[in-house]
């Protein structure tokens, strides 16, 4: 019995991993449809018909992506006839995935059909080398990214070896800056130089919050209430001391002189550690820096700010202090915040203390 006819098809490369180039170039794929068990008459022109199909769908795949949360990305289908049995496939846009590739032809009134199965596009990690002709020469950013990331864009691991990094904490963040808000785009989910300039806009952003956060603050109500304590205690110890003089003075003879109290703009590295820590989001809008109090409270208990006084001139200065990690915890569970919700509390330190590129 004779056996049925067939087309098969094969790939150069082999596959059935094709890397993305860590210049986020998308592989060369050449596939070649070959006859089994039938011979085509060579005075007919063949149509070969070819349909190709790349989507990554993160919670589909035969081994799911960790934390993708059903993300799908999908390349435009490719449809293209050729009369020669070899075809290139024209990739118009990066992206990785599970890739399909199907061809169609009919031989002597013979349709024949054939599917791939088992092949991915994946990407690939940039060495540091790499990495440091593309990342902005700004240390604290670029020890950022190893705290994020590691440096990885993609996964190791031999079933998700080459898909997209996702952030652990479930929030949708992606690759080598973990890029969450805004929701990352296919293009910097799959080409790490778009991750890392989207990160870097990031960055800046929240560097720009950082170094307005001071001139905000001093003329915020918080702020005005620290101060309207603080010389409010300041009148009471005043009254307190006139009438312990001799001759004691009346409260009402005693003449208030309140201070005008100010707070300094950050300094560079104060900007620099403020920007990191809204780079993770500072929970609870926790900063990395609050007004430092005295020991002291007023008599209701009420913390007082600390200030060095300029007596002549009835001014003040206040000060700031990094929020020790402690105070930060003991805020998250006051506030009852989910323990995966804090983050790192030690996050800036960690930043700082990694190695860069």
């Amino acid at each position: 019995m004779p056996e049925k006819p067939d087309v098969i098809l094969t790939f150069d490369p082999p596959g059935p991993d094709f890397p993305i180039s860590t210049q986020s170039e998308m592989p060369n794929i050449t596939v070649t449809a070959t006859f089994k068990n039938i011979t085509p008459d060579p005075k007919v022109p063949l149509q070969f018909g070819w349909t190709v199909e790349l989507a990554f769908k993160g919670s589909l795949r035969r081994h799911p992506v960790p934390h993708a949360l059903g993300r799908i990305i999908q390349h435009p289908t490719i449809n293209q006839v050729t009369e020669k049995n070899q075809f290139t496939i024209p990739f118009s846009a990066v992206r990785g995935g599970d890739l399909t590739v199907k061809v169609a032809v009919t031989v002597g009134g013979t349709p024949l059909t054939a599917a791939s199965e088992g092949l991915a596009i994946v990407g690939s990690n940039p060495s540091p080398a790499e990495l440091a002709l593309v990342a902005a020469p700004i240390v604290a950013f670029r020890k950022l990214m190893f705290v994020e990331s590691r440096f990885k864009q993609f996964l190791g691991g031999r079933q998700v070896n080459g898909m997209p990094y996702f952030s652990e904490d479930d929030k949708g963040g992606v690759g080598l800056c973990q890029v969450t808000d805004p929701s990352p785009t296919d293009e910097q989910v799959w080409k790490w130089k778009e991750n890392i300039a989207s990160g870097w806009q990031i960055y800046k952003t929240k560097e720009s919050t950082a170094r307005h956060y001071p001139a905000n603050f001093r003329t915020g109500k918080t702020f005005a209430a620290m101060v309207t304590t603080y010389n409010d205690e300041r009148y009471r110890n005043t009254v307190e001391a006139a009438a312990k003089a001799k001759p004691p003075v009346e409260a009402k003879n005693v003449p208030r002189k309140d201070l005008a109290i100010t707070i300094p703009d950050f300094t560079d590295d104060q900007v620099q550690l403020e920007t990191i820590r809204l780079y993770n989001g500072a929970p609870l809008k926790i900063h990395e820096f609050r007004p430092k109090m005295d020991t002291a409270k007023t008599p209701k208990g009420d913390s007082l700010l600390s200030v060095t006084v300029d007596e002549a001139n009835l001014k003040g200065t206040a000060e700031w202090e990094r929020v020790p990690v402690e105070a930060r915890i003991q805020q998250y569970k006051d506030a009852k915040l989910p323990e995966k919700n804090w983050g790192d509390p030690n996050y800036v330190d960690d930043v700082m203390a990694s190695p860069g590129f």
